[in-house]
């Protein structure tokens, strides 16, 4: 036997760091390509899903701090008819209708220190260094849900704030899975009844293998988007044209089912791997297409919470409420950053866009600014900008139930998929 070293006191222990710091995984976001992480600057936006989805307005900020979008009605009153008939008086007014579209400011910033025996000890870990590429990430999620939030609630939350503050509102067209056509949620300009129409329809859809999309619900829904809610398509390129679902993971998991799914339908079904490359580049996750479908898996999709109770005898007279819950940015490690409902009665929502599906105004193009105090010891360095998101939705100035105008998009909400079957 013989005397074994003593073990050195804790504050002598040899501590060592990886400085290849590791960065954490997150949700793909399907509106922008995915190979680059960088801040938009002026006259380089990243490349989006094909331009045809989205009106870019362009309009100078210095002439107005609200644009009004027209459109022009094709005719439709009927003809003159005969020898006798007199088109004196039957001249048809063509009608106008418009839509407004506003922006607000938007900024993040993060902590810096620029000498001093903390900024030496962070050195290493070129966490300031590292601001570019974190800040050019962390705004691609967050106009990821702003977007989501305009196509499922009208605008980006963003312009809920001043000096706007406008009011929340569901997108006007639903396709709910399991109902037939005529129970569908009929648009209604007062947000409760509204959302009374969708719980309704969503109760009677209930939460069953139907209600999570199937292949009947998709031929039916590009039907319906075609022929009843005239969406407009968009060229494919192909000469082919059509709409893209977004459509969210584990209903996309559920339809690649290989014995039930869409892969079994055969020469209907085009997979995605038939697409040229470029088409593909062109459609970050796409998965296939059926008829005029385009789909596109959707891994950071809204959720809907459905609560309330009906007040009397008839469904859908009560009062209902809808939760949408969004994918955040980051991962916040208490859970804030996805605070989606993942419970078995939640639906999962999808949209179905066409052409001009939303609009983007970035009035104010990102820049740099600091803040420095401290003899420049401590600093915030931040983007700032201005920008809106909305749905387009035309009409004759006063909203009524009959006289709006949406053709661009529906949204979808899919019922939990079975987890084991």
């Amino acid at each position: 036997m013989i005397n074994h070293p003593t073990n050195l006191i804790q504050d002598l222990q040899i501590e060592l760091f990886l400085l290849d710091v590791q960065k954490e995984a997150l949700p793909e976001e399907i509106f922008d390509h995915l190979a680059a992480d960088y801040i938009y600057s002026v006259g380089e936006n990243a490349p989006s899903l094909p331009n045809a989805l989205y009106l870019k307005l362009d309009t100078k900020i210095n002439e107005g701090r609200t644009v009004k979008v027209p459109m022009i009605k094709e005719l439709f009153e009927e003809p003159t008819e005969g020898s006798l008939g007199d088109q004196r008086l039957n001249e048809e007014d063509r009608i106008m209708k418009f839509f407004t579209m506003e922006y607000t400011d938007v900024s993040h910033a993060t902590t810096n220190q620029q000498y001093g025996i903390e900024a030496l000890t962070r050195a290493p870990y070129k966490i300031d260094e590292d601001r570019s590429r974190a800040i050019g990430k962390y705004y691609k999620q967050l106009f990821g849900r702003y977007r989501r939030q305009a196509l499922l609630e009208q605008h980006s939350q963003n312009l809920s704030e001043a000096p706007h503050f406008l009011t929340d509102a569901w997108g006007p067209n639903w396709y709910v899975p399991n109902i037939a056509n005529r129970d569908q949620p009929t648009y209604d300009t007062v947000y409760a009844n509204h959302t009374n129409n969708i719980a309704a329809s969503l109760i009677a859809a209930g939460t069953g293998q139907q209600a999570t999309g199937t292949v009947v619900y998709f031929q039916r829904l590009e039907e319906w988007a075609r022929t009843e809610a005239f969406i407009t398509p968009f060229d494919f390129g192909d000469g082919s044209d059509g709409y893209v679902i977004l459509i969210p993971t584990p209903v996309a998991r559920w339809m690649k089912n290989p014995t039930e799914g869409l892969p079994v339908l055969g020469p209907i079904w085009r997979d995605a791997q038939a697409f040229d490359k470029e088409i593909r580049f062109m459609y970050p996750g796409l998965l296939g297409q059926l008829g005029g479908l385009r789909f596109v898996e959707d891994p950071r999709y809204p959720t809907l919470t459905l609560g309330g109770s009906a007040s009397g005898s008839t469904q859908g007279a009560g009062s209902y409420t809808l939760t949408a819950q969004y994918r955040g940015m980051g991962r916040a490690d208490d859970g804030s950053s996805d605070p989606r409902d993942k419970s078995a009665n939640a639906r999962l929502v999808g949209f179905l866009l066409g052409n001009n599906a939303l609009v983007e105004w970035l009035a104010e193009p990102m820049h740099w600014k600091w803040e420095f105090e401290q003899y420049e010891k401590f600093f915030g360095s931040g983007v700032f900008s201005s920008v809106g998101f909305k749905q387009p939705i035309y009409d004759l100035g006063t909203e009524t139930n009959t006289s709006w105008q949406q053709d661009s998009s529906i949204i979808l909400p899919f019922a939990q998929p079975p987890e084991l079957a």
